[in-house]
């Protein structure tokens, strides 16, 4: 027995040496190449007679050959040169065209270089219309045959005209217009609201051509909304279709702006389309549009990995690419504001297995750069950086999960019946080293990194940095399971929708009679700072102290660090440094969270509390120990409670008031902290400085005498968290 264990190990180490020692097999690609030649050249010889393919789908097709001859023999690379690739389709890979472990497939960059995938088409055939503005005819756009709310001009975004116009000066709260009340007919949301005076003097002439941008109902999702009619006079304008009832539908108060109409085409780098006549209007910020290209997107998906329910794509590896200038299908509108989009994905996973997209860069695409969407295990989403997309950044999700869900955990049988029609299930999927900012352009409503409704097992989002996002940094939103979410650095978030947080669950569970479902999630060891939040409406639900636009919107307002909404069975929270937000560093106010724990965080530097312990009537188990929690707004609660409802422990914490205040614990008689301990609570928790290196420089590692040690709380290792860690 032993001889035969001998002999695997050897045979096995054979097969590595072997495998490490073949020659890869090796295509090239070239914005100079031809698909009749070999592709085995990575220029084209003297004669022209020979050299790199000119498109991948040529490389693609000439594996395929390679694979239905011999099979795979050795490693395959499809090497990509420098340039520009227009795709007017993507590339797609099935199961065919499948790598093995021992001989993967890559399609990557030529050495030092950078190729870029666009899923745009040159605009050509320019000619003046007016002033400063010019006009071209793109005959696929004609009878609304193709429409895009993106225009790019040498690479860069141009802003789709609008009124009132873009303010450079604050881009995010500048330059909107507010409702003044809606229009409806009873109880009947007829799609009408009323905007306030002086805000659109010019007439349109084709306002069905324009769209409403809007953050409508509370702030918690946006619609790009065509326009049915107008009435100058009566200052209405009416959708082609209501947003529902108040949560979700217009209300007084909410900013919006009109786009994509001629007449408010007035400043240096904006443009229209008339899907009527398929006519482009642009005035080119250079004064000329010979000083660049014009590139309108026409293709929403650039590279597909799909297999089957049978036969997974595997051990494919896409890496070094640019993609960039797709086209942006937001909306369709969402089910519920937890709903991811249905289409329009840079690079498409499904069925997919052992797969790896990594070090690219996704500049500018009009969806999500990366979906994963069904059935998807082991594929690892690793080092890439991801700016200024349209949608997400990367997402895993179904396509069966809708807006319904079972609200609450205690209804067992309900959940059972959920996840066993949840046939799709992700499973050990690595998301980890991505840099995700400013994306969120077009459809707002979702994370940098989300997890929606699936039957999920074990992957892992670690060490990515996210900023600069309209919502959260990392969402689990309609499904199941654990999953483990560490080492990420979010900050400067959730700045432009509210009632969201840094990381957010909504409607996220345990099956406690499925074992591979029982368990809950593990957040642990990651920074989330500057969870900003906004809001316009009739009312703001916070006190408020800072505001934008003469007092119309509200930010900070309505965000938490860490936040479960409808959310929470046996997940563990440990270790994260949760700083300065406005309603606290952890929340669990609804859906009844159960056997939650929430240890040996850092929570401080909130403006109204620093935990949020609301929990809700049947909340039960819930356990808050060994946390250190520092006020630094002398207003500021150290936390909220229902007077300890849903509380099993909360003791052996650190508390700390910078400015020496009374502390403060709303939901008790008088908020009193005393009266809190004596509901039995943090009765072993001691009030003491807890010494952080610089924390006005953003240091909170603890000084070796702190007292925070004396209560059991372990070194957060905050050299380990984000990119570099």
């Amino acid at each position: 027995m032993r001889m035969m264990a001998i002999l695997g190990v050897s045979t096995l180490i054979m097969s590595t040496l072997s495998t490490a020692a073949a020659k890869p097999l090796r295509f090239y690609v070239a914005t100079n190449g031809n698909d009749a030649w070999s592709g085995k050249q990575r220029e084209p010889n003297p004669a022209a007679t020979n050299g790199p393919f000119a498109t991948l789908i040529a490389a693609r097709d000439a594996i395929r050959e390679v694979k239905a001859a011999e099979g795979l023999q050795q490693p395959v690379e499809v090497l990509v040169r420098e340039g520009t690739y227009y795709l007017s389709e993507p590339l797609r890979l099935g199961s065919e065209d499948s790598g093995t472990l021992d001989y993967p497939i890559a399609y990557k960059a030529f050495p030092g270089e950078q190729p870029i995938l666009s899923g745009g088409k040159v605009i050509t055939g320019w000619r003046p219309h007016e002033g400063q503005i010019m006009c071209a005819e793109l005959p696929e756009a004609k009878d609304g045959k193709l429409k895009f709310k993106q225009l790019f001009f040498n690479g860069q975004r141009q802003i789709r005209a609008r009124g009132p116009n873009f303010d450079p000066d604050d881009p995010l709260y500048g330059g909107w217009a507010f409702v003044e009340a809606r229009v409806a007919e009873g109880e009947e949301d007829t799609g009408t609201f009323r905007y306030e005076p002086g805000t659109f003097p010019r007439r349109w002439a084709k306002p069905s051509q324009g769209e409403i941008f809007i953050f409508f109902g509370l702030c918690w999702n946006n619609a790009i909304i065509p326009i049915k009619q107008v009435d100058h006079n009566g200052r209405t304008i009416t959708l082609n279709k209501p947003l529902g009832h108040e949560l979700y539908g217009v209300i007084a108060g909410n900013r919006f702006y009109v786009e994509n109409l001629l007449e408010e085409l007035d400043q240096p780098g904006e443009w229209c389309l008339d899907t009527e006549t398929g006519m482009v209007y642009f005035w080119p910020p250079t004064g000329s549009v010979e000083d660049g290209e014009v590139v309108a997107p026409v293709n929403d998906r650039l590279i597909e990995l799909k297999g089957t329910a049978d036969e997974a794509i595997s051990y494919i590896r896409v890496s070094g690419f640019t993609f960039t200038q797709t086209l942006s299908l937001f909306p369709p509108r969402h089910v519920s504001c937890n709903t991811p989009n249905t289409e329009g994905h840079a690079v498409y996973l499904e069925s997919a297995e052992h797969c790896t997209i990594g070090h690219n860069f996704f500049d500018a695409v009009g969806g999500d750069a990366v979906r994963l969407q069904n059935d998807n295990a082991y594929n690892r989403i690793v080092g890439n950086e991801i700016a200024y997309a349209g949608a997400q950044g990367i997402c895993l999700s179904d396509q069966e999960s809708g807006g319904t869900f079972p609200q609450s955990w205690r209804d067992n049988a309900e959940l059972l019946r959920e996840t066993s029609r949840q046939r799709h299930i992700a499973r050990s999927n690595i998301i980890s080293r991505n840099h995700i900012h400013h994306c969120g352009v077009i459809d707002k409503a979702f994370a940098g990194i989300k997890i929606h409704g699936l039957n999920c097992v074990n992957n892992v989002i670690s060490h990515n940095l996210i900023h600069h996002m309209p919502l959260e940094g990392i969402a689990l939103t309609l499904g199941f399971g654990s999953n483990i979410i560490e080492y990420n650095e979010l900050h400067t978030l959730c700045l432009e929708m509210a009632d969201c947080g840094g990381f957010v669950s909504n409607r996220f569970f345990v099956i406690e009679d499925d074992e591979e479902l029982c368990n809950g999630t593990v957040i642990r060891y990651n920074l989330i700072r500057d969870i900003v939040g906004c809001g316009a409406y009739e009312k703001p639900m916070q006190p408020v102290t800072n505001t934008k636009a003469d007092g119309k919107i509200w930010t900070p307002y309505y965000t938490w660090a860490i936040y479960f909404d409808n959310s929470g069975m046996k997940t563990t929270v440990y270790g994260n440094i949760c700083i300065g937000n406005t309603l606290g560093g952890i929340s669990m106010p609804v859906a009844d969270p159960k056997d939650n724990l929430v240890e040996n965080n850092i929570f401080g530097g909130s403006s109204v509390q620093q935990m949020d312990l609301r929990f809700g009537t049947y909340a039960e188990g819930n356990r808050i120990v060994r946390n250190i929690v520092y006020c630094a707004d002398p207003k500021a609660a150290l936390l909220a409670t229902h007077a300890g409802r849903g509380v099993a422990e909360c003791d052996y914490n650190l508390y700390y008031h910078t400015g020496g205040q009374k502390f403060v614990v709303s939901g008790v008689e008088g908020d009193s902290f005393a009266k809190w301990q004596e509901l039995g609570y943090d009765t072993h928790s001691i009030v003491a400085d807890p010494l952080f290196v610089d924390p006005a420089n953003g240091d909170y590692r603890l000084r070796p005498d702190s007292p925070a040690f004396k209560l059991g709380f372990q070194r957060i290792p905050v050299e380990r968290i984000g990119l570099d860690g």
